[in-house]
């Protein structure tokens, strides 16, 4: 075949390409279809509710004088013997100690960057590279808001960056500049002085830095005397105490403690749930290891035991948490769209082999075939308020991923 006939043929093909879609669209504005494209989603079955935390916890106290500089953060893990926090004359030892451990760790970085074996290997293109994936693990861990993996992100792209510097002989070296942080370090060794007094843990346990009062009142022995009154009364306010320097923390086992209406059994004891809270983006599993229902089952107390001990999870007393029980991938459909329809079909017993004809009512939605309309059944994993959740490749006559599902447009009976 020649080049001429080839475009003809081409264009013959496209010609009857376009007119096929002018025509579906002409039919579909003739009709009056809205159609909605059929995409995978995930369904949540949840409840929002207000969280109340349960612990352990022994207040710490201090009543002598001075300024107290915490060693470990909240969440930290501490030993028998551990240093909780050093007690300074004034404010301004404190910033000296501070000083010289950001100088310490500014000193270390340059030493990394200026190490031999990295600068005489080290090959532009390649960190070029390097520092693309870093960027990319950078905005990703900005969205997870995980705090320590940005920073430790941050000082690697730090890193590669000045070494590229180094390389391609923009810049001349840091040996200059860490001179001069030695020599400050030294200077600052010398105003810095003792800590008048040193507080320690006296067993093993996480510390937090506040207290609130709820302390011997909020145990794990007493969760299944608590109340919904005790519970609704109870208020997220650090004391302010100047005596107090925090808590300690036994274990990392905690229980969740909440109000939920229960009247449908939609809890039970033993279910794993899934945590979500209004502060942080990580979730914790639970477990249910109480139903206390004895103000009515429209409000239940519900007892989340809990094996996750975090920065981020001992910052708070109550807080807006999402009890996640079920999450459900399929199809997103809205509710907008679904019909019933009344289907005959060959039915195929998977023991017997034995084929049987059944007529069923069937919840669905109509879908455009071309230019048809075409009643799609639905295997429905969850219900939300306004859409369900349908199965992916739930089989012949059901919907498919990426259908044009009819919105708007389409009676009962498929016209």
């Amino acid at each position: 075949m020649n080049s001429g006939m080839l475009k003809i043929v081409f264009g013959l093909v496209a010609v009857f390409v376009i007119l096929t879609t002018v025509n579906i669209g002409y039919q579909r504005m003739k009709k009056g279809y809205t159609t909605e494209t059929a995409l995978l989603s995930v369904g949540s079955d949840s409840e929002q509710v207000r969280g109340v935390f349960i612990r352990n916890e022994e207040v710490v106290t201090y009543n002598g004088s001075g300024v107290i500089n915490y060693e470990v953060a909240d969440g930290g893990k501490l030993g028998i013997g551990s240093v909780i926090a050093n007690v300074y004359s004034n404010e301004n030892q404190i910033k000296i100690k501070q000083r010289i451990r950001n100088l310490e760790n500014t000193l270390a970085l340059l030493e990394r960057i200026s190490n031999p074996g990295t600068t005489n290997t080290a090959q532009p293109s390649d960190i070029s590279e390097l520092l693309n994936e870093k960027y990319k693990g950078f905005l990703y861990n900005r969205e997870q808001g995980d705090l320590s993996a940005l920073k430790a992100e941050r000082e690697e792209m730090v890193v590669l960056l000045s070494t590229y510097q180094l390389v391609t002989g923009k810049h001349s070296g840091y040996g200059p500049r860490m001179e001069s942080i030695k020599s400050e370090m030294t200077s600052l060794a010398i105003a810095q002085e003792p800590p008048l007094d040193v507080i320690t843990a006296n067993r093993a346990a996480y510390f937090v830095s506040y207290a609130d009062g709820y302390e011997q009142q909020l145990t794990l022995d007493n969760v299944e005397s608590l109340t919904v009154e005790q519970l609704q009364s109870i208020t997220d306010n650090p004391k302010t105490d100047a005596n107090i320097v925090g808590k300690l923390i036994d274990g990392y086992s905690w229980v969740l403690a909440a109000v939920v209406d229960n009247s449908e059994r939609i809890y039970q004891l033993e279910d794993r749930v899934t945590l979500k809270f209004s502060s942080t983006s990580e979730t914790v599993s639970g477990e249910i290891i109480m139903l206390n229902r004895n103000e009515g089952d429209d409000k239940t107390v519900i007892a989340i035991r809990c094996e996750t001990l975090t920065h981020d999870l001992v910052q708070h007393r109550t807080e807006t948490v999402e009890i996640i029980r079920g999450e459900y991938r399929g199809i997103m459909v809205p509710r907008s769209a679904l019909h019933f329809r009344t289907l005959t079909e060959d039915v195929k017993d998977p023991e017997t082999g034995e084929i049987s004809t059944v007529t069923e009512n069937h919840r669905g939605v109509y879908v455009l075939n071309g230019e048809q309309p075409e009643f799609r059944k639905l295997e429905v994993l969850y219900e939300g308020a306004d859409y369900v959740i349908s199965a992916q490749n739930a089989g012949n006559g059901y919907l498919l991923l990426y259908d044009s599902i009819i919105t708007e447009g389409i009676d009962a009976d498929g016209t």
